[in-house]
């Protein structure tokens, strides 16, 4: 039951993420409700992967290796996701 739940979660989530940037992307919607989009979008990745490098340096104090490869996975998320927002928005 507890798996059902939680890929419906992720489903409606998932919607609402992906419904979001393209909505922001949408030049028929007023330019207040897409920056306020966008500032959601951008608010939200930078707290996920704020998150993940904060969980790299509290694990580097335990385990080196593991700390190492988490700060890993979250500059490769921030790098990847400032390269989005370039291509989606800058462009």
């Amino acid at each position: 039951m507890e798996i059902v739940i939680e890929i419906v979660g992720e489903l409606i989530f998932e919607l609402l993420f992906e419904g979001a940037i393209e909505a922001s992307k949408n030049k028929k919607l007023p330019v207040f409700l897409r920056m306020v989009l966008i500032l959601l979008v951008t608010l939200f990745t930078i707290a996920v992967i704020g998150l993940v490098l904060y969980t790299g340096i509290i694990l580097l104090k335990k385990h080196l290796i593991a700390g190492i490869l988490i700060i890993s996975i979250g500059m490769l998320l921030l790098i990847s996701a400032f390269r989005k927002f370039r291509q989606i928005y800058l462009t």
